[in-house]
């Protein structure tokens, strides 16, 4: 963790929306004594809270969730730490393990949460409702921080308390991360009650902390904690606010003959409605999908030009499983044109992961100034898949498949909502004619899952939420091996389902950083790479 003596902000660059919260950062070299007087003070530090997230977090948040995935390959551009991972050789010197950017922002918000009260006294315009407010969206991104930490690591250093003093200890030991859960389920209790309903502007409510992220948020730590009550409960409180939606695309029923003899019938997407959920939700953002997602713009570009620009080529999708595999083709060769929105022109296109190098379905590359998609953290089909996790999950756990078979349904219904939007390829795995089997539905889900955000930086924590489910109970632990056999070369095959099958389960989470380690005496290394 990196020591911060005083309060010292990110320079940020000034865009050309004044809605943005990336225009209102302070100026580099704020010193702690000169600042925090006014609200507007509160306001910029606030978003600097906001704008650390951009760099190092968002890298990292696609790489944790991708690199040990099955849908992302090695590049014609060899990154030597990227490519370990994917061979399922990770070490705790690889730089991509490196938490230092999340604690980082950490920190930002831990120092927003110390000396935001003081300034009730010096600004009397400054009210406590304010304050509160201000206090939910930083509790809520220091939550996110964490969630993603504790996903990565499990055993992380819970550090509540501003970094401002040379006097402070810096060396703190590992916290259990089912403690560190239990503390955000709390802090985001907080965050739901005061953070702001709706802002004044669309870029606002997209781009800042509402109380509907803070709730998204809170139900999926719920879901991985496998509390699915409660985090069913707070998906349907979102679901009806009304505030979000899916993107409507028209689809045609297209009948599909044999021998002159129409045999059965498919959807047919309308190309310019499957091109507008495109350019809504990958180029211009802020769409109606999205409950939170950190933007990007010309001047501060996100950072995947030097991952996946066609030019830089350091990872590409796994085509033999993305193509065809994890997107079906069409059940009749004759309805080419019954595609799934989501795969190619959308996901993947030209051997490059599209839906952030693209300006459009099918139309040219960006140029490596324009890399302006937002990071996505939360849209609607995470909180309706979720919910249909939720269900889903209520149900297998009253061991009799014939009493679930109402949660079963409405699982089924809220999957359908994103498959019918999307225009899902239909095959025999998803129609669930008859008594529906709860397994089968959950491997479905995740499937659901896995084309809705590909390359959104949520595959690898899917499968291990499904591995690790009722402490790899039965054979979920499969979920996993099914990874390793889908994502490792034929080589590395075997070694890495032996980790995986490690009793400990230890491999399933990141070392910690050698430098952290050394610099650290009283962490702990991970006992799976510390033999």
């Amino acid at each position: 963790m990196k020591k911060n003596i005083g309060f010292i902000l990110l320079a940020i660059l000034t865009l050309s929306s004044c809605d943005n919260w990336l225009n209102l950062a302070p100026e580099d070299g704020v010193i702690r004594q000169e600042f925090w007087k006014t609200k507007e003070q509160v306001n910029s530090a606030v978003v600097g809270c906001y704008a650390s997230m951009q760099d190092g977090p968002v890298t990292n948040m696609f790489l944790w969730g991708e690199l040990r995935a099955d849908m992302i390959d090695k590049g014609v551009s060899p990154n030597n730490n990227y490519n370990d991972i994917i061979d399922g050789e990770i070490s705790a010197s690889n730089s991509v393990v490196n938490w230092a950017d999340f604690y980082q922002t950490i920190n930002n918000c831990n120092t927003v949460l110390k000396f935001a009260p003081s300034v009730i006294s010096l600004d009397g315009t400054f009210t406590d409702k304010q304050l509160k407010a201000y206090q939910a969206e930083v509790l809520t991104i220091r939550a996110m921080m964490y969630f993603y930490l504790v996903r990565s690591f499990r055993d992380v250093p819970l550090v509540l308390n501003a970094s401002v003093s040379d006097d402070q200890n810096f060396l703190i030991p590992k916290t259990d991360g089912s403690i560190i859960l239990d503390t955000l389920v709390n802090n985001l209790k907080f965050a739901a009650t005061y953070a702001p309903i709706s802002y004044d502007t669309n870029a606002k409510n997209k781009s800042r902390i509402t109380a509907w992220t803070a709730k998204t948020l809170l139900a999926d730590i719920y879901l991985w904690q496998e509390k699915y009550n409660e985090s069913l409960a707070l998906c349907q409180e979102i679901i009806n606010s009304g505030r979000y939606s899916l993107i409507p695309v028209e689809r045609v029923s297209t009948p599909v003959a044999d021998n002159g003899v129409v045999i059965d019938s498919v959807y047919v997407a309308n190309e310019s409605d499957a091109d507008k959920m495109f350019t809504q939700t990958y180029v211009n953002g802020d769409c109606i999908e999205s409950i939170f997602e950190i933007p990007f713009t010309s001047l501060k570009p996100n950072p995947f030009y030097s991952l996946l620009g066609p030019t830089v080529n350091k990872l590409i999708p796994k085509l033999d499983i993305v193509d065809g595999g994890i997107f079906p083709s069409p059940v009749y060769a004759t309805a080419s044109d019954a595609t799934d929105i989501r795969g190619s022109g959308c996901s993947y296109r030209l051997g490059v992961v599209w839906k952030y190098v693209g300006t459009s379905r099918s139309g040219i590359v960006r140029d490596a100034t324009n890399y302006t998609t937002p990071w996505i953290v939360y849209k609607y089909s995470d909180v309706l898949l979720m919910a249909a996790e939720d269900l889903n999950q209520i149900g297998i756990h009253l061991n009799n498949d014939s009493i679930a078979q109402p949660d079963y349904q409405q699982s089924i219904s809220l999957m359908n909502q994103v498959r019918t939007a999307r225009n899902a390829v239909q095959t025999s795995d998803y129609k669930f004619t008859g008594t529906v089997v709860g397994k089968m539905l959950e491997k479905a889900i995740l499937d659901e899952r896995a084309r809705e955000f590909a390359f959104e930086g949520k595959r690898w924590y899917d499968v291990l939420r499904y591995a690790k489910r009722d402490n790899y109970g039965g054979s979920n632990l499969q979920y996993l091996i099914n990874l390793a056999i889908s994502s490792a070369s034929p080589q590395k095959q075997q070694s890495l389902i032996a980790k995986y099958k490690d009793p400990r389960h230890n491999s399933h989470y990141w070392p910690i950083y050698i430098n952290d380690i050394q610099t650290n005496k009283n962490l702990k290394q991970n006992d799976f790479y510390a033999q």
